[in-house]
């Protein structure tokens, strides 16, 4: 386990700079949330205010169903802010922005202590050093549990097909590849954590599967969709982080 005995790097500035204060924007909508849940419990139980609520709820029903919903749909286009006003807003700490993506700060929070976590595991000597023991009983045994778990849960027919037009793929569609590549993962990952050596050159194999379904798939999109927009792009170009087999 490596150990850090030199300065602060400026990746791990930024990536501090970075988190902190979305952990403590996410804190602070969940304290919005709360207060606001608390009213609203709070108004809720007197009566009269109560009553006049289903009456609005009633009259703003009617108005939706009259006009299709298409008013609100239309308007809801037109007000969607920009990154920039987004980031404003952000910084500026502004309640209403905090309450409505509360569910995305508190997804990023959770993957910034994640990676923050695996940090410490990995780079520093806060916890003390242990050696891999291998044992292949184990290995197969926690491997057919997780089949047996996934074989009970997992089983479902996809019918969708709205991501390539219409145009109906049996071999390697989607839901296929990515179920293998999924399974693949887990190999990987059990791999590394019990230093099962003799299976090395299975490993090897899996991932050149895997690197390959992920760059047939984006061929697939780009074949059948004919979508060359710089956002489908910038999205199917992401490489996948793949543990690396020593």
């Amino acid at each position: 386990m490596a150990v850090v005995s030199g300065p602060v790097t400026p990746g791990q500035v930024s990536f501090l700079l970075g988190i902190i204060p979305v952990v403590v924007a996410w804190m602070y909508s969940e304290w919005l949330e709360y207060k606001k849940s608390s009213s609203q419990y709070k108004v809720h139980s007197d009566n009269n205010l109560v009553e006049l609520e289903n009456e609005t709820i009633k009259e703003d029903d009617r108005a939706v169903l009259l006009e299709g919903g298409l008013a609100k749909s239309a308007s809801a286009k037109l007000a969607t802010p920009s990154i920039k006003t987004n980031l404003i807003r952000f910084l500026r700490m502004e309640d209403s922005f905090l309450l409505e993506n509360r569910a995305l700060l508190r997804a990023m929070s959770e993957l910034g202590l994640i990676l923050f976590y695996f940090y410490i595991c990995d780079r520093t000597s806060f916890f003390a050093d242990s050696t891999k023991s291998y044992n292949r009983d184990l290995f197969l045994f926690l491997f057919i549990l997780l089949i047996i778990a996934s074989a009970m849960t997992s089983f479902k027919k996809h019918h969708d097909n709205s991501a390539f037009s219409g145009k109906a793929i049996l071999y390697l569609n989607r839901h296929q590849t990515e179920e293998w590549k999924g399974w693949m993962q887990v190999l990987f990952l059990m791999y590394h954590y019990f230093a099962a050596t003799e299976i090395y050159n299975a490993i090897r194999i899996f991932i050149a599967a895997y690197v390959w379904m992920t760059g047939f798939g984006n061929f697939s999109y780009y074949y059948i969709r004919k979508d060359f927009s710089l956002a489908r792009f910038t999205q199917g170009s992401k490489f996948r982080l793949l543990p690396l087999c020593r």
